[in-house]
């Protein structure tokens, strides 16, 4: 397995600041896990970053604080670019904390979310729950940009294109099927992964998915290949059948491997791991392949350039809002 570069990583720069890396692409870890709670490996986010454009993936549980670690104020209230790869709710869960926190602490534009069906749906039921919630702190005179969410259901294609920045969505395999048969179950609805192309650097970020041809077809060429995986569960207990339910409808070790064997990325990362408890050196063990592979962790950044360098992203600890400068 490949020996991790340790570089000066990047703090983060406020809105409108320029980047000291902005000809590279750079994906930070903001959570590693799944559903399943760990204290080590909060919900599956991402954070995407693009010279100066900032885009999250995902927004699950222990978003907010992952995001407060790693650039505070200015960093939670920049964010205004959502991609949701499915509506689930370990992937979503975590919408409303960035939503509305980063619009009490700053934000003064909408939010804009992409996703596949039922996206719009989702955001206008978030916007009438919190109608309440939203009303009470107008009066009280919190400024009103920023409340309002752009939301989009989008279509495999080009959904995103700006300042160099690329991003592919494609349908991936995770809607569930007949485990006999194999044949999909009637469930309206998509599951997407997403390509990220800028300055010649490329990302490509699974999703959940069973292995899937039409994530190796758009893997073709890529830098990196972030992957979901799930650790068949030993035992015959009620729990342990009960968490392989799912293997159905995700991607393990072995059949991981092929996948990496059959795009040979210049990075293959594991994330979305499940279950949590797992070690990289297990996952390591368990996965057939000889190229280069990393285990992600919470709070661990990629930075994609000449060479790909991964290292953990510096904490930003101890600044209050009134310190932080965010509405300069």
């Amino acid at each position: 397995m490949m020996n991790k570069a340790l570089v000066f990583a990047c703090v983060f720069l406020g809105a409108g600041a320029t980047s000291v890396f902005s000809q590279e692409l750079r994906v930070t870890f903001l959570g590693t896990g799944a559903p399943r709670p760990s204290f080590e490996r909060y919900g599956p986010s991402i954070l995407v970053e693009a010279g100066d454009q900032r885009i999250i993936v995902d927004p699950s549980w222990g978003l907010r604080e992952r995001l407060m670690q790693v650039g505070s104020f200015p960093l939670l209230a920049g964010i205004d670019h959502v991609l949701i790869s499915h509506l689930h709710f370990d992937h979503t869960i975590g919408f409303t904390d960035l939503w509305l926190t980063g619009w009490l602490y700053g934000r003064r534009v909408p939010l804009t979310v992409q996703g596949p069906e039922g996206t719009v749906d989702m955001m206008r039921h978030f916007r009438e729950a919190y109608a309440w919630d939203i009303d009470y702190r107008l009066l009280v005179g919190v400024p009103g940009e920023g409340t309002k969410i752009d939301a989009t259901d989008v279509s495999p294609g080009v959904i995103y294109e700006h300042d160099g920045l690329k991003v592919t969505a494609f349908e991936v395999d995770h809607m569930p099927i007949d485990i006999a048969t194999r044949e999909l179950l009637n469930l309206w609805g998509q599951t997407f992964g997403f390509r990220f192309d800028y300055m010649g650097r490329s990302l490509v970020l699974s999703g959940d998915t069973r292995p899937s041809d039409s994530l190796v077809e758009h893997s073709r060429g890529v830098d990196v290949l972030v992957h979901e995986a799930q650790y068949p569960s030993p035992g015959s207990t009620e729990e342990a059948k009960l968490a392989n339910v799912s293997l159905s409808v995700h991607t393990d070790p072995k059949d991981a491997a092929v996948i990496f064997e059959r795009v040979k990325p210049r990075m293959a990362v594991y994330s979305h791991l499940i279950p949590p408890h797992i070690t990289a050196q297990e996952w390591e063990a368990v996965t057939p392949y000889t190229g280069p592979l990393t285990v992600a962790h919470d709070l661990m950044m990629i930075t994609i350039g000449d060479e790909i360098e991964i290292t953990d992203r510096p904490i930003r600890e101890g600044e209050t809002f009134e310190q932080s400068q965010t509405l300069k």
